[in-house]
């Protein structure tokens, strides 16, 4: 848990450092750097699905597939869900409570967007995972990794992404506790194909920073809690 507290704060302070920024900054710089996170997240993503899912032999070359039947299934399940339950619309009308009562303005896009890039990817279960076992390097690591982004992030998208330390405190937290009564639950195969899942949303976080048509990612959630059944219902 101490990691992931560390992990928070780094958050915190990133985003701290970046709403300063933003202050002094030209909302022209801002647009532009926020072009070039959605292209850097969508590489990110895609990068991230492909390590997953294509293998390639190193004594014949050839290339093979792995884990698309689920990637389809768990996302078209997961947004159909996720669309039934009107996630992102309970997100935004939450979000704009907080905006009103704070008078501030942009929270939810930043919230949802920067609590996605943070807590999706392998980094993040496996160094949970490792603080567990006693070793939080991998997490440390990825403090000062998202002590920058959420600078960055803070620069662009506003205050909603200092909020985004408390479902990485809950999430990263929740994981360390889990690993220590679950021991084997979390494989190298659950670790790849969640993190696969995830990296989907990251690459569509990426496109949303890019394009006018918004891609409701957060109704894409339900997709990882269903890869986390598959896992407990079929391995």
């Amino acid at each position: 848990m101490v990691a992931s507290l560390v992990n928070a704060i780094a958050i915190l302070g990133g985003g701290f450092l970046g709403l300063l920024l933003k202050k002094i900054i030209k909302k022209e710089i801002c647009d532009s750097i926020l072009k070039a996170i959605g292209i850097v997240s969508l590489l990110f993503g895609i990068a991230g699905v492909l390590r997953t899912m294509f293998q390639i032999n190193p004594e014949t070359g050839a290339i093979t597939t792995n884990y698309e039947l689920i990637l389809i299934v768990t996302l078209v399940l997961g947004t159909m869900i996720g669309e039934l339950l009107k996630i992102d619309t309970h997100l935004e009308t939450l979000g704009d409570a907080i905006e009103k009562k704070l008078g501030k303005g942009s929270f939810s896009l930043g919230f949802v967007s920067s609590t996605l890039v943070f807590c999706v990817g392998a980094m993040a279960i496996i160094g949970s995972v490792n603080a567990a076992l006693g070793d939080p390097t991998t997490l440390y690591l990825k403090s000062v990794m998202d002590m920058v982004t959420a600078l960055v992030l803070a620069s662009t998208l506003g205050f909603g992404v200092l909020f985004a330390a408390i479902p990485v405190l809950l999430y990263q937290g929740g994981l360390t506790i889990a690993a220590l009564f679950l021991g084997d639950f979390m494989s190298a195969e659950f670790i790849a194909v969640f993190s696969m899942v995830g990296y989907v949303m990251v690459a569509c976080i990426g496109l949303n920073f890019l394009i006018k048509e918004r891609i409701k990612v957060a109704n894409m959630l339900p997709a990882l809690i269903l890869v986390i059944l598959y896992f407990v219902v079929f391995k």
